[in-house]
């Protein structure tokens, strides 16, 4: 199976549905996974390999050195920097080839600007792509606090199990604590990160 990762939308092609996570809310799951990173409008069109197509990383008011808002956190696509300045999110996926998963900027130690540079160099050479973004489950565990009056929105989470990778999106708007709860609850999985779904408004 293939997944291919983007700035602002993911193509995600993928084999049929895995039978690790079938629940409601689950939008793909492959055992394994092989993905590609993408920055649009940059590399439009993007393949037209079967998939689906979803938005991924934070976009901010900062620009890009070739033009376009850039990416929250750091960045990578196939060993280029697009953004290097790292991000307060505790969540990363990680493509390394053809391992993809997701994992904890301080596991990887880009919470640093050295630790960062020094993925960057390694990066040229193995041509990996990484995107910051929310962890909400961390080691089968919550890893997000309930907020008061916290916006809710739909919202779209890939996950990792023992079994592979997938993505769930919430039938209704929910807040990113109750997301985590819904997901933890529908797969169990060993860690699940946010996915950015675009320009929205909130649901009061």
């Amino acid at each position: 199976m293939k997944l291919k990762f983007a700035m602002l939308s993911v193509l995600i092609a993928s084999a049929p549905m895995a039978e690790a996570c079938t629940s409601d809310g689950m939008l793909f799951f492959d055992a394994n996974p092989r993905a590609t990173l993408f920055v649009v409008p940059d590399d439009l069109p993007l393949s037209d390999s079967k998939g689906i197509t979803v938005t991924g990383a934070y976009t901010g008011a900062e620009l890009r050195e070739g033009g376009g808002n850039a990416p929250v956190g750091f960045f990578l696509q196939d060993g280029e920097v697009i953004n290097r300045n790292g991000g307060p999110m505790d969540g990363v996926l990680l493509i390394d080839g053809d391992n993809v998963r997701i994992t904890r900027r301080d596991v990887i130690g880009i919470d640093s600007a050295e630790g960062r540079l020094a993925l960057a160099e390694r990066a040229k050479q193995d041509h990996i792509s990484l995107l910051q973004s929310h962890l909400l489950i961390s080691e089968g565990e919550l890893d997000i606090h309930e907020i008061e009056d916290a916006p809710r929105f739909t919202r779209r989470v890939l996950i990792q199990t023992e079994d592979g990778l997938g993505i769930w999106q919430s039938a209704q708007p929910l807040t990113l604590y109750s997301a985590a709860v819904a997901v933890q609850s529908a797969c169990a999985p060993t860690m699940a990160l946010n996915l950015d779904m675009g320009d929205r408004k909130s649901v009061v």
